[in-house]
């Protein structure tokens, strides 16, 4: 498989024709070789590249948790600037732009659609409307195939960093496709330019080098899980940041772990085996104190549905401890007003359906028909 920055790496003139840009990827992203994409590109073309602009958890990979802002800085091993757009502000300045033709943009997104990378590039695709400037998108596969969708489709009205398109939770589409969809959406006037991927087929899970997009996201396993994981951002139950199983363990103090187990598999979801575990998080929720909790265990991945399984945690939990679980309070990912589980989930109807005690199936039908709906819609910007 040849990604996109492999094909600018080979053709690195004929993609950028000239122009002027600055890069938008973050530290560790890498080519097929191994080679870090931004040593790549600046070798590459050395003096048409102007800058550096990093997303959420800084350029270097090191802001562990959303709302933990980044500097602009200069790196001087790299003789680069480095602009922050995760820091006091999310847009770039007007003095950002000058002299810049294009923004070239390598992403390593993990196919959730909170991932805040490539809603963050459509908000500044509708910032960026009319003013010239071409975007040049150097693809990647979705890492959890281009064919698996879960979760309900997200609401107009919860529109935010970590969400800006109507997609399912888990969305199939590489960032050259969601990109497309947006250009579309919302009527953007720019040039969007997609160097596409060679040999990849949708069916396929990732295969190739996983540094890590983001602190918490060690591994395929991690992002995998991640779709339904996700969702314990918006409680007061640790996700197992702090832990080296991020995501993949959840639990709390005043959990009864063996009983959970046991409840779970009553429900008999398909492709994932529960194990009762205890762990201490270093940092974040419940740093320092051993948790009670549980290890989720994809062993199908055709069957699991990473979304259904944390749903179903999450509801049993709170119902069997109402006095003991919350639900995490503002802000979030930059909104002040809604609960982080509406933000999330782009929709208050999940927190009230677990608040209602509703297993998922009987919210399934709903879910499903928003995701043919959207299977539908998407066609027109599959590339491959």
């Amino acid at each position: 498989m040849k990604l996109g920055i492999d094909e600018f790496k080979e053709n690195s003139g004929a993609v950028l024709k000239g122009r002027n840009f600055v890069l938008i990827t973050g530290g560790s992203n890498v080519d097929s070789g191994g080679v870090p994409v931004y040593q790549t590109v600046k070798n590459s073309a050395p003096k048409q590249l102007k800058a550096i602009w990093s997303l959420q958890h800084g350029f270097f990979i090191d802001k562990q948790d959303n709302m933990i802002l980044s500097d602009s800085v200069y790196w001087k091993e790299m003789d680069i600037e480095i602009k922050s757009l995760y820091g006091e502000t999310l847009l770039p300045g007007e003095e950002w732009l000058e002299g810049v033709d294009a923004l070239v943009i390598d992403l390593f997104d993990v196919g959730t659609r909170v991932y805040t990378f490539v809603n963050h590039i459509v908000m500044i695709m509708k910032h960026l409307s009319g003013r010239g400037i071409d975007l040049i998108v150097l693809d990647r596969p979705n890492p959890l195939n281009g064919l698996g969708i879960e979760g309900n489709i997200l609401n107009e009205d919860y529109f935010s960093i970590v969400g800006q398109l109507p997609v399912p939770m888990r969305h199939a589409l590489t960032t050259g496709e969601y990109l497309s969809y947006a250009l579309n959406y919302y009527n953007i006037d720019l040039q969007l330019e997609i160097v596409t991927l060679k040999d990849w087929k949708r069916k396929e899970l990732f295969r190739g080098i996983w540094t890590y997009p983001s602190p918490n996201m060690p591994s395929l396993r991690t992002a995998v899980v991640y779709p339904g994981a996700v969702l314990l951002e918006g409680t007061g139950l640790s996700e197992g940041r702090g832990t080296t199983r991020p995501f993949e363990f959840v639990g709390a103090p005043f959990i009864d772990n063996f009983k959970l187990v046991k409840e779970l598999e009553t429900l008999n979801l398909n492709g994932v085996t529960f194990i009762p575990v205890f762990f201490k998080p270093e940092f974040s929720k419940f740093g320092g104190e051993v948790c009670k909790g549980i290890l989720v265990e994809p062993g199908n991945l055709e069957e699991f549905n990473s979304f259904e399984v944390y749903y179903e945690i999450i509801r049993l939990v709170r119902n069997n401890y109402p006095g003991l679980f919350k639900w995490k309070e503002p802000p979030y990912e930059f909104e002040y007003r809604r609960p982080p589980i509406d933000i999330i989930c782009g929709t208050a109807a999940i927190r009230e359906s677990i608040e209602s005690n509703r297993p998922y199936h009987e919210i399934e039908p709903g879910i499903e028909a928003g995701i043919q709906n959207y299977i539908e819609t998407i066609g027109n910007y599959l590339l491959y």
